[in-house]
């Protein structure tokens, strides 16, 4: 299932560095900014993954209107600009796993749901020396789990589907994956645990970077 993998697509979320924190400190600055109650980590936790648009909006509460919620949406995109490099670093092994797979010839890029600028920014924070090939976030074009943009980039790089493997830590991610015929691994340390991979239906469920290394050798 895996020798013919030769381009390795990482979600960002959840999967390379928990960003949660730095989210939910811009939501809540946000939610302070128009008079509602603030989220927890865990509310937080629930409603990322599918945009900024969705996190707000499940933010905010079920009866506002969606011009307020637009509103939200723009101060949102503005204020996480503050505190979007509020994160410690990669999860444990995670930098190191990327490497490793980047020294064994694969080629390495992040696709995610959250703003472009702030996935490429971060991304230049983290692999400052360059071994990510492309890093996007949500444009104009189709989100994740449509299949589009991953094989847009997969194209980019020289790559078919079946050259890629998707790997990310929810059900969008595999969703992502099987929609565009790519290899699914599902990262069990991230925001939506080992369950929720599996009835997903991802190819591989791994516990800890580290296991990149021994499923892609």
């Amino acid at each position: 299932m895996n020798k013919n993998i030769k381009l390795l697509m990482f979600d960002l979320d959840g999967t390379i560095a928990d960003t949660l924190p730095s989210i939910q400190e811009a939501v809540n600055l946000t939610l302070e900014r128009f008079g509602k109650p603030t989220r927890s980590y865990d509310e937080i936790c629930e409603a990322i993954g599918n945009g900024a648009l969705v996190l707000i909006r499940k933010s905010f509460s079920s009866d506002d209107p969606e011009e307020l919620v637009n509103e939200g949406l723009k101060y949102y995109d503005n204020i996480y600009g503050q505190t979007y490099t509020h994160i410690d670093g990669c999860y444990e092994g995670m930098s190191e796993a990327m490497h490793t797979l980047k020294e064994r010839g694969y080629t390495l890029a992040i696709l995610s749901n959250k703003q472009d600028r702030y996935v490429k920014k971060i991304s230049e924070i983290l692999f400052s020396d360059g071994i990510i090939s492309i890093s996007m976030g949500q444009t104009d074009l189709p989100k994740k789990p449509d299949p589009t943009v991953p094989l847009m980039i997969a194209k980019e790089l020289g790559f078919d589907a079946s050259e890629t493997a998707f790997i990310g830590d929810s059900d969008v991610d595999i969703l992502t994956g099987k929609n565009a015929g790519m290899l699914s691994v599902g990262c069990a340390w991230g925001y939506r645990g080992r369950a929720v991979l599996e009835e997903t239906g991802a190819d591989i469920v791994i516990d800890h970077p580290s296991e990149l290394e021994k499923i892609f050798k």
